[in-house]
């Protein structure tokens, strides 16, 4: 009887192999149907990228975010100053309001880079620098870490109207400038009062406010490089500039508001007590500027019997955070003398028009701000105190550098 031939050994390894792979393969596919009949809701909401395997320890309730795009909306902390001439081979003509606005800004909000922005050519730049423009055109001008850089000042806009006005040019040239390096821009008359560093890092792409009458100010400007509003303001002020003081400025940027504010972060528009608190009346600037004097004690020269180089009190206590700002303190707002109503606390800065000669006094000097005895006077005393305790400024400097008696 002949005997059924014996598969051979490898043979019947691999017969049993193909049995266990349609078993597993049988099992995989039953298993598989269930899961997607049963979790097949979870599954299609995961989000598999290639080159990474999907997160099997993240729960199926949990929705999987949407990849985050970084988005920085932040306006550097840049300050940005101009000062053009018409000659650009004449000096600079400084006076110490100016110097203030600088000192001012350094210390209140720390710029990480100052600019100046100036079509001054090299020879004007260099007498400056040596003092042969004078003492406030000597301390900007060498202040330490400002960055020189020179422009080029239009001479027509894009409608083709000639600029002649050297504030007109200015007002372009500062456009241009924020719109290639972001940051702020301030006047050279405008004077820092608290950190402005909050409001950089707000998230809107620019910054602006309003002034008296409800226009805007262009005076102070906050934007990122190539923000909508600063995009906006370049175009619309070569398309409308007519040769007038404010239409390429001022009422351009009114009408960028109106269609702009709102429009997600693009623009945020402050009141007028947050950057140009001082309005333009005749009453406005006299309240800034007027010198108060009383003869029944209650208010002292801060320089009466003083000579140049005696100490001068900080009067640090008014300066400093106080209870008295808490809602239900009794008393005084704040501490002030019984003339002064102005809480200049509530400004970030200060945009100190100028017409201030129409005041019985024609500048503003070192001795002027010392005395305290005008709302701009004891604004702006810490930083010119400062000065003076520093050796930088002497109570007989006049506005321009001079030495008088």
């Amino acid at each position: 009887m002949s005997s059924k031939p014996s598969t051979p050994s490898f043979l019947s390894a691999a017969s049993n192999s193909r049995h266990v792979r349609y078993f597993a393969f049988g099992f995989f596919a039953v298993a598989l149907l269930i899961s997607l009949h049963i979790f097949g809701p979870s599954i299609g909401s995961l989000s598999l990228h290639h080159g990474q395997e999907p997160d099997a320890a993240v729960p199926s309730d949990v929705p999987i975010p949407e990849p985050q795009v970084e988005r920085n909306y932040s306006i550097p902390n840049h300050l940005h100053l101009l000062y053009a001439l018409k000659d650009d081979t004449s000096n600079f003509n400084f006076q110490f309001k100016n110097y203030l606005c600088l000192y001012g800004a350094v210390k209140v909000w720390e710029p990480e880079k100052i600019y100046f922005h100036t079509n001054a050519g090299t020879e004007a730049i260099d007498r400056a620098r040596s003092g042969a423009a004078g003492k406030w055109s000597q301390l900007i001008l060498n202040h330490p870490g400002i960055i020189i850089n020179h422009v080029e000042l239009q001479t027509n806009a894009g409608n083709g109207m000639e600029i002649t006005g050297m504030e007109a040019r200015s007002d372009f040239a500062r456009a241009k400038v924020l719109q290639e390096y972001g940051g702020y821009y301030v006047d050279f008359d405008v004077h820092a009062l608290r950190d402005i560093r909050p409001l950089l890092k707000s998230g809107y792409k620019a910054i602006i406010g309003i002034e008296f009458g409800g226009l805007i100010n262009l005076g102070v400007v906050f934007t990122a490089a190539r923000s909508l509003f600063i995009d906006q303001w370049v175009t619309g002020m070569n398309a409308a500039f007519d040769g007038g003081y404010v239409t390429h400025s001022n009422h351009v940027g009114t009408k960028i508001r109106q269609h702009l504010e709102g429009h997600g972060n693009e623009l945020l528009v402050v009141s007028q007590t947050t950057f140009h608190p001082v309005d333009w009346t005749n009453e406005g600037r006299h309240e800034l500027w007027v010198n108060h004097d009383f003869d029944d004690g209650t208010f002292t020269n801060n320089l009466a019997n003083h000579k140049d180089g005696d100490p001068l009190p900080s009067f640090e206590h008014e300066y400093r955070e106080l209870e008295q700002y808490r809602w239900d303190a009794p008393g005084q707002e704040y501490l002030k003398p019984e003339w002064s109503n102005w809480n200049w606390r509530r400004s970030y800065m200060v945009h100190a028009f100028r017409n201030h000669a129409a005041h019985n006094y024609e500048h503003i000097s070192p001795r002027y701000v010392l005395e305290r005895r005008s709302e701009y006077a004891r604004m702006v005393y810490p930083w010119v105190w400062e000065m003076y305790r520093d050796g930088i400024v002497s109570i007989h400097d006049d506005y321009l550098g001079k030495l008088v008696e």
